[in-house]
């Protein structure tokens, strides 16, 4: 997961700087393969802790590698902005599969819900 953040931090830095400019192949891979890499690092967290690997961090994965070659020939803010909407995704999945927070084991969300 670590060198995925740094693959990540990186490719957004490329990005800032050039962000109109078609991106070189090893671009891509950086932008996109961080993502890719820190997803399957937590699936692998996951598993690990959990025993189980929820889909959407696959799903994620199979998105990024598939859009990868199309990104080659966009802009470089476009394989950012489909970076971060693919990890989003994952996102929005996780927290409805985990469904509404109850409040168990913070005391100030306790408080809230017996007002």
């Amino acid at each position: 997961m670590v060198i995925g953040l740094a693959a990540v931090a990186i490719g957004y830095e490329l990005v800032v700087d050039h962000p109109t400019e078609a991106p070189p192949p090893a671009w891509v891979a950086v932008v996109v393969g961080g993502p890719a890499l820190f997803l399957a690092g937590r699936a692998r967290f996951e598993y690990e802790v959990f025993g189980r690997v929820s889909p959407s961090r696959w799903i994620g994965v199979l998105a990024l590698l598939a859009s990868a070659p199309l990104l080659v020939h966009a802009p470089a803010l476009a394989a950012s902005a489909t970076a971060a909407g693919v990890l989003a995704a994952v996102a929005v999945a996780d927290a409805r599969r985990a469904g509404p927070p109850t409040g168990a084991g913070c005391p100030a969300l306790l408080t809230i819900h017996a007002r």
